[in-house]
């Protein structure tokens, strides 16, 4: 794992003390971007066992910090939904961009510098436990993403589905998300583990192969296995950047 943010390891790591990572974070300082995406990566797979390998994987990838530069930027300039069509479309022309961060966790890092730079525009964050309450409670509204970022429209849909909410109840769009994910935790009984939930409508191969990595540190062989869940994330992964756009 990357050297942490210097009080990272001593506090209570809440939405807020990742936000305030975030409100430092600007276009140019590249150290800055990197704390702040390492303390959204530690808030979202919180004492998730092979947390650290799967960031420290992320960020040794040749371009990180340029590629997360771009990204930042984006997200600072035009928004959340902007930052994933880059992100999208770069993995698809073949330039790529942050291999291994999948959309669910990548919509984190865009929601915190959304929350800390554009409160007007909040950009929550979209996981599969979010997905498994729209699927159950909103059938007309898609907001699939994959994990291979191929659903930009329909992330779209869902920033601003979430805002329009917010506006209706007078509340932010991230607290809308907020009540979303602890309605349908507590609505399957289900320890929060990860982003990905056995509760998913339709669930993605890149959200099974999380559910088999989880099955697998719980017998013990995870360290084992990681070599080959690795190659089979790759796979998926290009598999998923070759796709065509879904609608």
């Amino acid at each position: 794992m990357p050297d942490l943010p210097a009080c990272l390891e001593c506090e209570p790591l809440t939405r807020a003390v990742v936000t305030g990572y975030a409100a430092k974070v600007t276009a140019e300082d590249l150290a800055v971007q990197r704390d702040a995406f390492i303390a959204a990566m530690v808030w979202g797979y919180g004492r998730v066992g092979y947390g650290p390998s799967r960031v420290e994987r992320i960020m040794a990838q040749p371009g990180f910090e340029e590629q997360l530069a771009d990204v930042t930027r984006i997200t600072l300039e035009q928004g959340g939904p902007a930052a994933f069509e880059h992100i999208r479309q770069q993995r698809k022309s073949g330039v790529g961009c942050l291999k291994h961060l999948g959309a669910a966790f990548g919509t984190k890092y865009l929601y915190f510098l959304t929350k800390a730079h554009r409160e007007s525009d909040i950009a929550p964050v979209l996981d599969s436990v979010v997905r498994a309450w729209f699927a159950e409670h909103v059938k007309d509204v898609d907001v699939r993403i994959g994990g291979g970022w191929t659903y930009p429209d329909r992330y779209r849909t869902y920033v601003t589905t979430m805002q329009a909410w917010g506006e209706e109840l007078k509340i932010p769009a991230d607290d809308v998300e907020r009540l979303i994910f602890l309605e349908q935790q507590g609505a399957t009984q289900e320890p929060w583990r990860e982003s990905w939930s056995s509760a998913a409508a339709d669930p993605e191969a890149g959200e099974l192969l999380e559910a088999l990595r989880l099955a697998l540190a719980d017998l013990g062989a995870g360290d084992d296995a990681e070599p080959h869940l690795q190659a089979l994330e790759d796979v998926i992964a290009d598999a998923e950047d070759r796709a065509p756009d879904e609608a």
